[in-house]
């Protein structure tokens, strides 16, 4: 075997075993985990309902929904607008009803999400209850994190679970509770 064929044989198998070791080092790379495609649409859902005026919330009435800082019982500074225009949209149709329902994610114990949820909710009425909203026309509701948005337990997802969803109704409150 000449010089040139030892060389080159020595230069293949050096590129076979690169090549080798680059998919090993491939393999251990972390992929980041997909996003859920249910954030996507909620955020997407929740951006285009939030700039809607309260005239525009009072024909569609859909609200979007409101997401909370982890173990936070207090009203995001976002929340405001959102929640003005809601009581707008009461004060300016007397037969409308609202449900707050408030949502956890899976951190903590069941009876504390309960607990959590419940407060959130009872939090977004007292608010609009202080923008001139008889309290009887709103009902809250706890979910805790039996509800749950997305499954994905990122901090993304957690934080996409931790809500006040609300839902207009002009049903008389016997025919719902």
């Amino acid at each position: 075997m000449n010089f040139k064929s030892l060389l080159l044989c020595a230069g293949a198998s050096l590129l076979v075993c690169a090549c080798a070791s680059a998919d090993k080092q491939n393999e251990k790379i972390e992929r980041p985990a997909k996003r859920d495609p249910a954030i996507a649409a909620q955020t997407q859902r929740n951006e285009k309902l939030a700039r809607q005026t309260a005239a525009q919330m009072g024909k569609s009435l859909k609200v979007p929904s409101i997401t909370y800082k982890f173990d936070s019982i207090r009203p995001p500074e976002e929340s405001y607008p959102i929640l003005d225009k809601i009581a707008t949209v009461m004060t300016d149709n007397p037969s409308l009803h609202l449900i707050c329902e408030g949502h956890t994610d899976i951190v903590g114990d069941k009876e504390y999400n309960y607990w959590l949820g419940g407060a959130r909710a009872a939090a977004m009425k007292s608010y609009i209850v202080s923008r001139g909203v008889n309290a009887e026309r709103i009902r809250t509701q706890s979910h805790g994190a039996d509800r749950p948005v997305t499954l994905d337990t990122s901090s993304e997802g957690r934080q996409a679970n931790r809500r006040v969803e609300f839902t207009f109704t002009r049903r008389k409150w016997q025919s719902i509770y």
